[in-house]
């Protein structure tokens, strides 16, 4: 048996994204306008409706906050035969 053997190694990486949204809103005042976007921002059930309008979308940033290995596991023979060609993994 070969001292190394491949293994399937599963990843997470925690990034923040950074967006800058455009929002149209039509109202009456502007103190209307300040509650919808006041909602908005809260994550009340404000939609895009005559309203209200996203009208543009900028990614801006993203930046990895954490990335770590969580777990591994062994390939099954399929797996390592796809990956390797049938051939014997011979390290050096």
């Amino acid at each position: 048996m070969a001292d190394h053997m491949l293994k399937k190694y599963i990843a997470k990486v925690e990034k923040t994204v950074y967006v800058l949204e455009t929002i149209e809103f039509v109202c009456e005042t502007e103190r209307d306008a300040e509650e919808l976007l006041d909602s908005y921002c809260s994550g009340d059930a404000v939609y895009e409706t005559d309203t209200v309008e996203i009208t543009e979308r900028e990614e801006q940033e993203e930046t990895i906050d954490h990335a770590y290995i969580e777990s591994s596991e062994e390939l099954t023979v399929d797996e390592f035969m796809e990956i390797n060609g049938g051939q014997t993994l011979e390290r050096k």
